[in-house]
């Protein structure tokens, strides 16, 4: 079974998850574990209504990033490492985050109107 998949059933870590996502993922799983627990979820799930898209985020230090779940991320290290090296695990921190955040339910969902789309998207 997946470690995702594990920890979306389980809704926490165990000190053997832990350890198998260190193995796993290495550096990777510890910085994006900071999106989460350091100041609080810094990742949100951004929902427009009445049409229901959802598109997510997250807070860097000094911006913040589009994120299409498991596709893509607005981040330099994402277009470096996972589009032009093809890195292992084709995944920057930002988007493991929301990976993480998801499967934990541990993200701040934000609702708009669909009029107000294009006022929100000017941030990025």
């Amino acid at each position: 079974m997946d470690l995702f998949n594990i920890l979306t059933i389980e809704k926490k870590f165990s000190a053997q998850l832990i350890h198998l996502f260190e193995k796993e993922y290495g550096g990777l799983f510890y910085k994006s574990l900071e999106f989460i627990q350091k100041d609080g979820p810094r990742v949100k799930k951004n929902i427009f209504l009445p049409s229901n898209l959802k598109i997510w985020s997250v807070e860097g230090a000094k911006k913040i990033y589009l994120i299409y779940p498991k596709i893509y991320c607005q981040c330099q290290d994402f277009l470096l490492n996972s589009i032009y090296r093809q890195k292992k695990f084709q995944m920057c921190k930002h988007l493991f985050a929301q990976k993480l955040s998801e499967s934990l339910n541990q993200y701040t969902e934000l609702k708009f109107k669909d009029n107000e789309f294009k006022e929100w998207k000017k941030q990025f």
